[in-house]
């Protein structure tokens, strides 16, 4: 093989093929015609020795070999990406963007805090966020769209490097007035026999729920369901609902009186974690180390959920 081949843009074309899953769509992407993709494609798959796609009905799935590419290619774009940026803040006093996708609990608060702090210590930093659903949070670090990833994650995930983890138990709220408010203990199933605010199905705190009514065998209906999690503590707030949320997002409400934290027993054991989540096998630039680390700081102790 002619490692010169991995440096050309013949991996470029593939990478848009991994990432659109059509060549036509790459190659529109890319301002070429569909056939010079496929040249490119076939190309690297004569010298790597190796197939890089399986055509199926959902369109061009990588291989294993075709994995193993894509995970370097995004490596070297991001490599790239951020030594150019370095070199640039060498000849000037350039700014840093540092890209970041979580998920809604740690956007309301939590990050523009921890933003904030950030760069009074390093004011050359800039930051790009993208709020959007667990999975695709770790999608978009799998596939080099943001650096950093902050999310809940109920188990590993392919091509992905956890640069720091703790437990986030699920945590059930009330509003004061609530008959359970001021209860010492309330086990899941009397909590089911209220109504419900709940949240959608993509969320890893529904399918911790799931996973809590299955152990137990609790059947459940709610009176809302929304992915916003906004939404779910304003219904609770103004009716009877019990709802469910980490502690992050709760923080300051909780500290100002305004939810109850129900004492659940079921809940207390977390099969759900805080992540802070990069692309494996990938060199950090300092400012994001440092980045990371002040997450880390700001994060509760993990006794505190």
């Amino acid at each position: 093989m002619n490692p010169r081949i991995l440096q050309e843009a013949a991996v470029r074309y593939f990478l848009e093929v991994v990432n659109t899953g059509s060549i036509s769509d790459a190659a529109a992407k890319l301002h070429v015609v569909p056939s010079a993709v496929s040249r490119q494609i076939s190309r690297l798959e004569s010298e790597l020795n190796a197939t890089l796609f399986e055509r199926q009905s959902r369109g061009m799935v990588p291989s294993r070999a075709g994995e193993l590419l894509a995970a370097y290619a995004r490596r070297s774009l991001l490599d790239a990406e951020h030594v150019s940026a370095e070199l640039d803040a060498l000849r000037a006093d350039t700014e840093t963007t540092i890209r970041i996708a979580c998920t809604e609990g740690f956007a309301t608060e939590f990050l523009p805090r921890v933003m904030t702090q950030f760069r009074r210590d390093h004011p050359s930093a800039r930051f790009n966020l993208a709020v959007a659903a667990a999975s695709v949070v770790t999608r978009q670090v799998r596939e080099a769209e943001v650096d950093l990833g902050l999310t809940f994650s109920l188990g590993p995930a392919r091509d992905i490097y956890v640069k720091y983890s703790q437990p986030a138990p699920m945590l059930a709220v009330v509003a004061p007035s609530h008959v359970l408010a001021r209860r010492s203990e309330v086990s899941l199933r009397e909590l089911f026999e209220h109504p419900l605010a709940l949240p959608g199905p993509n969320s890893t705190l529904r399918q911790l729920l799931d996973i809590y009514c299955s152990r137990e065998g609790i059947n459940y209906k709610s009176v809302l369901d929304s992915e916003t999690l906004e939404t779910l503590l304003n219904f609770s707030l103004s009716g009877e609902a019990v709802t469910f949320s980490g502690e992050l997002f709760l923080r300051s409400r909780l500290a100002r009186g305004q939810l109850v934290a129900l004492p659940v027993p079921e809940l207390h054991v977390s099969d759900r974690n805080i992540e802070v989540q990069t692309l494996a096998r990938r060199d950090l630039p300092p400012l994001m180390e440092a980045f990371i680390a002040t997450v880390k700081v700001w994060l509760p102790a993990p006794s505190a959920q």
